[in-house]
């Protein structure tokens, strides 16, 4: 800072630098920091933190939670659902520290290793297609998991990349495993399958029930 400017903020009343700052902290409450994503300001990333999570913290019934893979940007979510009770999964060891009080270290592939058959109301499974989770065989293991954890009428979020350079192979058309599962409309987005506009990498979300 300048000799001026320390000097502009000297002669200011004092009440005058505190609402300043208020006002300047109460922006900042209310921008994407809450997501860290200040340079992933990305529309996919809008959709989920202020259309899904939302919509999921809304719905009482909804109460236990996983999240499956975790890095800095997710951290956050702890707190978004610090009234639920929320599960992250992720492989890499060294970002436990991202993730849920109630951990996995581990690939998706092994939760029910973890967690006994019918337990989840809900398990959002973004981008991690292609992106860990990359061959046919790991994929298809995925969404068993996932139909297994999941109880009667859970719901599956599923976020993926619909470019050819993301997409390991067609999922939605050859995922056997993937066909267990029902489309689910989901209110918010008045949709089973969203398409995220104006996004390179077309992310999309599909919404599934267990039946």
């Amino acid at each position: 800072m300048s000799i001026q400017s320390k000097s502009v903020f000297k002669n200011m009343p004092q009440n005058f630098v505190v609402t300043k700052l208020k006002n300047f902290v109460d922006r900042l409450s209310h921008s994407r920091l809450r997501g860290f994503d200040l340079y992933r300001n990305s529309p996919d990333r809008h959709v989920l933190e202020d259309v899904i999570i939302p919509h999921i913290k809304s719905r009482h019934e909804l109460q236990k939670i996983l999240f499956v893979g975790c890095d800095w940007y997710t951290k956050p979510y702890k707190k978004l659902f610090k009234h639920k009770e929320y599960w992250t999964i992720e492989i890499d060891r060294k970002k436990q520290k991202y993730g849920a009080d109630n951990h996995i270290i581990d690939g998706l592939q092994n939760l029910s290793k973890y967690i006994q058959p019918s337990y989840f109301d809900v398990i959002i499974y973004n981008g991690v297609f292609g992106y860990g989770i990359n061959t046919r065989r790991d994929t298809e293991e995925s969404f068993h998991q996932c139909f297994q954890a999941l109880r009667p009428g859970g719901i599956l979020v599923f976020g993926w990349n619909d470019v050819p350079q993301c997409k390991p192979f067609p999922v939605l058309e050859e995922c056997e495993n993937l066909k267990q599962f029902l489309p689910y409309h989901f209110a918010p987005l008045s949709a089973t399958k969203y398409l995220t506009p104006h996004t390179v990498l077309r992310h999309t979300f599909n919404f599934y029930i267990r039946p």
